[in-house]
């Protein structure tokens, strides 16, 4: 069965913002706060000019080839299959933890209605035994939503999306009516405007669900083989929600900020704090003494979440269904039913998301860590742009990047900043991941007696060791959460910029020869239903 095209450029749209305004609007406002201070703004604004420059990169690829799972593909593309696993294995791994917070962050706001649902240590909720019972069938809703078609999730999740956009702009409208003057954005007791530097401001990015919030810009991405006419839909597609999404967030972190009661400051921004902060946005509405929109951010705490939960549920079956689809994973996983569904990868899916409950309580816990997880598979994409340009420089491109080279090392950059920025120990864990994720590969490679035909490949995929463990070792040396301080916020920019140009020079001296580039594509095609299902000219997908 093939994918069937069905989504056009507002359904994907309405995709991404339905993503993105999830559970991170409803928490971010005030985590930025605390790490940054009003110069959270500040925080807002480079996010967003580095989010588009990275979702202009998507654009290229997006188009190029718009196949299910597309982040899961492209490194296979350029540089065989131990990069395609590594970074589909990332990809899929930060999608399939995001269905579950978003189900914990839907059960985090219950808990003010039926605090049974949570019990509450060193300020992390723990799911009690009817917590885990509710889990359950929420995501087993998620996964009947899903298994009823991809246009019945899409309308489904277009009323989700409308729904998420209305609620905000109220909880801004509202904040801004209640705000007594702009005093707090320069208050000289609690700090001034930026009472943690640069420092606070950068850091903020990943550790305060700053870029976790841009997150759903890349889901357009994903459902490119189920998208009408993708060559114009996705690009407007993605930087409209980013756009969209942008405004939304800087309007109301600028209403939170002026909003928040002076006394709420007395121990300074880092120590924000105010009655009912576990959900915060509606703690500071009852503290305004604003009942009513206390309690449709309550209900909306419940909607936001689940909304992007259909949209992660989706995203996460998509790159799982690729990995099978690339030989990866066992092909029985690449099963689409009747209605175009890849329906093993949902309940698989189902069921290692159910398990992730048990080692990741809370919300905030996981944020930093699923950052790392998506900056790391957006850096992987202007390395393969570079690289397909080299090696298929015939392709069709329905969307090009002008000076593509300077731009995707801007890209690449803009993501090592990032990774950098979330600090040692997020870094560390993601080196740990992408490592359980090798031995699982080579496992496999064992298990199918196919080491010796592969392994001379994997000088093509060596770059992404040097990379992560680089990064490790320069977060170990940086003055960002866990390092040592040896490598100082002004500095950072320029070893990062080296670091940089390093790797992405050795991973184009590390690519696959054109003539291989080639066969990949071909096979990526055909395992997906071939030419005829990505209804392209023919001359889109000649490869030399």
């Amino acid at each position: 069965m093939q994918f069937k095209r069905q989504i056009g450029a507002g359904g994907v749209m309405f995709a991404s913002i339905g993503a993105m305004v999830g559970s991170g609007w409803l928490f971010s406002s005030l985590y930025a706060a605390q790490h940054a201070g009003p110069a959270a703004i500040v925080s807002w604004l480079i996010a967003t000019v580095f989010i588009i420059i990275i979702a202009l990169t998507f654009a290229e690829l997006g188009t190029l080839f718009p196949i299910a799972g597309g982040i899961a593909n492209y490194p296979f593309f350029t540089h065989g299959k131990l990069a395609g696993f590594l970074l589909g294995w990332i990809s899929w791994l930060s999608f399939l933890v995001l269905t579950p917070i978003e189900v914990q962050a839907t059960i985090q706001y219950m808990t003010n209605f039926f605090p049974s649902l949570t019990r509450v240590e060193n300020n992390i909720h723990h799911l009690t035994t009817s917590g885990y019972i509710i889990a359950t069938i929420l995501m087993l809703l998620l996964v009947y939503i899903n298994t009823r078609g991809v246009k019945f999730m899409s309308d489904t999740n277009k009323i989700f999306s409308i729904w998420k956009i209305i609620v905000p702009a109220i909880a801004i409208i509202i904040f801004f009516l209640n705000a007594k003057g702009t005093n707090n954005l320069t208050l000289e007791s609690a700090g001034g405007f930026a009472p943690y530097g640069w420092h606070g401001i950068l850091s903020a990015l990943a550790v305060a669900g700053i870029v976790f919030s841009f997150n759903g810009f890349q889901i357009g991405i994903m459902m490119a083989a189920e998208t009408k006419d993708p060559q114009k839909n996705i690009p407007k597609a993605i930087i409209g929600s980013v756009l969209l999404g942008a405004l939304l967030y800087i309007l109301l972190q600028i209403s939170f900020l002026v909003a928040i009661p002076e006394d709420a400051l007395k121990n300074g921004w880092s120590g924000l704090a105010f009655a009912g902060d576990a959900g915060p946005l509606a703690g500071l509405a009852v503290t305004l003494g604003v009942v009513w929109v206390a309690y449709m951010l309550y209900v909306d705490a419940i909607i936001s979440p689940l909304g992007a939960g259909i949209v992660y549920a989706a995203s996460s079956s998509r790159v799982l269904y690729a990995l099978s689809a690339n030989g990866y994973i066992p092909e029985q996983i690449k099963k689409i039913d009747k209605k175009g569904i890849p329906i093993t990868s949902v309940w698989v899916n189902f069921f290692f998301g159910m398990l992730a409950f048990l080692p990741f309580p809370g919300w905030q816990g996981m944020v930093a860590f699923l950052s790392s997880t998506m900056i790391a598979g957006y850096a992987i994409v202007p390395i393969c742009i570079v690289a397909l340009r080299d090696q298929q420089p015939d392709l069709h491109r329905p969307f090009r990047l002008p000076i593509h080279k300077l731009f995707c090392l801007v890209a690449f950059y803009i993501c090592n900043l990032m990774l950098f920025w979330s600090g040692w120990e997020i870094m560390s864990k993601l080196f740990v991941a992408v490592l359980v994720g090798f031995c699982i590969y080579l496992s496999r490679l064992i298990y199918r007696k196919e080491v010796k035909e592969n392994i001379s490949t994997w000088k093509n995929a060596s770059w992404i060791f040097i990379y992560l463990a680089g990064l490790c070792v320069l977060t170990k040396f940086g003055s960002f959460e866990g390092g040592l301080s040896i490598i100082t916020v002004g500095y950072d920019f320029i070893v990062l910029a080296v670091f940089s140009i390093f790797i992405m020079y050795l991973s184009q001296r590390t690519k696959l020869p054109a003539e291989m580039a080639g066969k990949n594509i071909e096979l990526i095609l055909s395992g997906h239903g071939g030419i005829a299902e990505v209804e392209f000219q023919e001359k889109s997908y000649s490869v030399n």
